[in-house]
């Protein structure tokens, strides 16, 4: 089965993330091909042998007409090069859109769309309307994300839920090593995330919880893994609270397991999320989880089992989850072991994989069934009304 795979922006997003998972976890089951912007990820697709056909983002006004012959031109040789038999877009609905004008000529193309979480209503509310015209199935990386584009009209019957999923870590890190590289002392109480520095990711709440957490744990050392455009006024609120001594951003790193292995506990405190694949790779670390309680997190995450769920936003709820846990390495121990079993029951890129290919497969026998009726159509010679059946002696 050959599937093209389109993204809007490859860099190191959860959708990037998503997809190179998803890849990686199909293996022989597909051939896939690329086309999306040039971005840091890409070298990743490349080294699992997938063909890529780069363009610049979608620009909208002025020079939509350019980047819907850019993408065209990019589809035609990637499917005159493979003959790709479906298209899966994530995240990116002017890709579905742009891919629909450019399958015209290709009977039956079937499109499936993965919704990676909108930052608006507004957003839903449109991509909906192009998703109803252009798209055979929508997945949705949690019962959340599904709630909220049935909601906002998205057809229902084109709906189903595939929850994000992350492999298992093979090989144990060595925490020692990592310690000493990040200079983090063994006794140290180790609290992190892995987020891109961005607004919705909510990190500067993290940041303000951390005075009152320090102030009864003065060994507290918070990991911040990741970059973006806040990274500069998270280091700023850092020194003007006074913990900069406690606090790392290590930046974007390529792989976060080694600092996961260190840590005590692992931090999401976003504002929106569809369902953090961060928090899957925290659960697959047996990490009891502190995070808000938006989007699919509570689908992932569940409150005084594997983790404690807080409202967005809120600084001193998060601080009060990280003392109850920092006073209770037993309670970290139970909600990190009851994590890691819901992971492996629920959160496993094979699970994701296997029922990924199973869309693939029903969309693809639905667009050849269709195809089937309309070829037999096609070749009638005539419609069959009374007058025709009359002159064929069939009355």
């Amino acid at each position: 089965m050959r599937v093209l795979f389109e993204l809007p922006y490859a860099e190191h997003g959860g959708t990037e993330r998503h997809l190179l998972t998803l890849v990686r976890a199909l293996g022989n089951s597909i051939a896939p091909c690329l086309i999306a912007p040039y971005g840091k990820c890409l070298p990743f697709f490349r080294d699992l042998g997938v063909p890529y056909e780069t363009i610049p983002p979608f620009a909208f006004r002025p020079g939509l007409r350019n980047s819907l012959r850019l993408h065209h031109e990019a589809f035609d040789r990637l499917y005159q090069k493979f003959r790709f038999s479906l298209v899966h877009v994530h995240a990116g609905m002017e890709h579905t859109v742009a891919a629909s004008l450019a399958s015209r000529k290709i009977p039956g193309m079937p499109i499936v769309f993965t919704i990676h979480g909108y930052p608006d209503t507004a957003s839903y509310l449109t991509s909906g309307i192009f998703a109803n015209k252009l798209v055979n199935e929508v997945i949705c990386v949690s019962e959340a994300e599904r709630r909220k584009a049935e909601a906002c009209g998205w057809s229902k019957t084109k709906l189903s839920v595939i929850c994000n999923g992350v492999p298992a870590p093979k090989v144990p890190e060595i925490p020692g090593k990592t310690r000493a590289y990040w200079n983090v002392p063994e006794s140290a109480y180790v609290i992190g995330t892995v987020a891109r520095l961005e607004r919705a990711k909510g990190i500067r709440y993290l940041v303000s919880a951390m005075p009152k957490v320090i102030s009864e744990f003065p060994n507290t050392v918070l990991m911040i893994v990741g970059d973006g455009s806040k990274r500069c006024e998270l280091t700023s609120l850092s020194s003007e609270l006074g913990i900069s001594q406690n606090v790392i951003l290590t930046g974007q790193l390529t792989d976060p397991g080694p600092i996961l292995s260190i840590l005590d506990v692992f931090v999401l405190p976003s504002l929106r999320e569809a369902l953090g694949i961060a928090i899957l790779e925290a659960m697959a670390f047996s990490l009891p989880v502190v995070a808000t309680s938006v989007g699919g997190i509570p689908e992932a995450v569940v409150h005084n089992e594997t983790g404690v769920l807080v409202p967005p936003g809120d600084s001193e709820a998060l601080a009060r989850a990280l003392l109850r846990l920092a006073g209770n390495p037993a309670m970290r121990k139970a909600h990190g072991s009851a994590g890691r079993k819901r992971f492996l029951k629920l959160f496993t890129d094979s699970a994701m994989a296997s029922q990924t290919l199973a869309v693939y497969k029903r969309v693809l026998a639905k667009s050849q069934k269709a195809k089937t009726v309309s070829s037999v159509y096609s070749q009638q010679p005539f419609a069959p009304t009374r007058r025709t059946l009359l002159l064929q002696g069939r009355s």
